[in-house]
């Protein structure tokens, strides 16, 4: 139920700032706000000052005398609610336009990190049980996929033909690699993959298809036993996809780390730039 209502709220979030861009945009010629004065600049303000505060959460990881202020993860939801919601508010300070080449160049950098956190916001999730959970480990993963495959198993008979594919597909996907060439296969993983699920789900399908018909079960039955089927094969091609990419993601995830904190200090240097010519001259 938790679980439920915080994905409704997240989705909800992510709906409600969509909708204030494309409104931002559609009005930005209205002159509505303006970065000199009045609310206009008091989202300026206010948007650096959430960027500022991401600092927080790097140093609630590292810092000891802040070890104990509360979970990291709670740490980490704030820092990615501040890491949307500051851009949003320095879009809407800037009324979605260039300005003199100091503003430009603040806004530019602010661009460039707000992509580079959702770029590393999406390899962090590929190597973490969800977005606020723990570091996963290949052999976790790889014990987790073997007690989906016995429950695949148990579920469905599956056939030699089928049972082959699956095969293949593991072997292709499984086989060990150098980080380069992971990094380099991952689109064409995640393409096997998916229409891997097609095939396997289809063909499941059928074969419940006619087992229901033989054993002349109500057609509920066959509604149930082609969920069930659904999501075991979508477990189990997802634990394939994450443990054939997991340790290019890693790899992924540590060269992010290098790049990212340098692009956040050229945004700090530049916004306080920005802050002192506005307010020198």
């Amino acid at each position: 139920m938790f679980n439920t209502i915080y994905n409704l709220s997240k989705t909800a979030f992510f709906v409600f700032v969509a909708l204030a861009l494309i409104a931002g945009w559609m009005f930005r010629d209205e002159s509505y706000l303006t970065a000199e004065t009045g609310l206009g600049y008091y989202l300026g303000i206010t948007g650096g000052l959430l960027m500022l505060l991401l600092l927080l959460y790097p140093m609630r990881k590292k810092s000891r005398f802040m070890r104990n202020w509360g979970p990291v993860k709670h740490w980490f939801k704030a820092h990615m609610i501040m890491g949307i919601l500051g851009p949003v508010l320095v879009l809407f300070h800037a009324n979605f336009s260039l300005g003199s080449p100091n503003s430009t160049l603040a806004l530019i950098s602010m661009s460039i990190v707000a992509a580079s956190g959702l770029i590393g916001r999406f390899f962090y999730t590929r190597i973490h049980y969800g977005l606020y959970g723990r570091h996963a480990n290949l052999q976790e993963l790889k014990d987790h996929l073997n007690i989906t495959k016995g429950k695949l198993g148990e579920k469905l008979r599956l056939g030699e033909a089928l049972t082959r594919t699956l095969e293949k597909y593991e072997d292709i996907c499984l086989r060990e690699r150098g980080i380069l060439v992971s990094i380099l296969r991952l689109p064409v993983v995640m393409l096997l993959s998916r229409v891997t699920y097609f095939r396997v789900v289809g063909h499941t399908n059928r074969l419940l298809k006619r087992y229901v018909e033989k054993k002349n079960l109500p057609r509920s039955a066959y509604r149930k036993l082609k969920k069930q089927a659904k999501g075991l094969i979508k477990v189990y091609v997802h634990n394939v996809k994450q443990i054939s990419g997991f340790s290019a993601y890693v790899k992924l995830f540590s060269i992010w780390h290098y790049l990212h904190y340098p692009l956040f200090l050229m945004l700090v240097i530049t916004g306080i730039l920005h802050v002192v010519v506005v307010h020198l001259y």
